[in-house]
């Protein structure tokens, strides 16, 4: 089945039942889901690398509308193209907490600036 608010030409995300509720969508509103990934991506082989600071690891992978953005701490944001759906889902696990704007998630998960430039060991 489609979601109200997804274009019924995109394919529905695969969401399981969580303990986490997530509330229904307004009008107007797209389910959003983003995970941290902190090791580096090389889908199909070539390594991610972000054209603004040349980051190489520490990404928030953002899905919306089954197509993947990849974030940078730096707040550089881009689609993807080398990663689908199918792999998004493969890294989502569970949904740990529900925010009530694409803003508040991404400075609660720290890709809003703030942390750019710092490595993690």
């Amino acid at each position: 089945m489609t979601h109200p608010h997804q274009p019924a030409d995109e394919p529905t995300p695969c969401i399981p039942d969580y303990p986490v509720e997530i509330p229904d969508l307004l009008p107007g509103q797209v389910l959003t889901r983003s995970v941290p990934h902190p090791d580096e991506l090389r889908p199909r082989g070539f390594l991610i690398t972000c054209a603004h600071c040349h980051a190489t690891r520490d990404w928030l992978l953002v899905e919306v509308l089954a197509k993947v953005y990849v974030r940078c701490r730096c707040t550089h944001e881009w689609l993807e193209p080398d990663l689908d759906l199918e792999t998004f889902d493969g890294l989502f696990g569970y949904v740990e907490a529900v925010w009530s704007s694409y803003d508040e998630a991404v400075r609660a998960a720290g890709f809003d600036g703030f942390l750019a430039g710092a490595i993690w060991h």
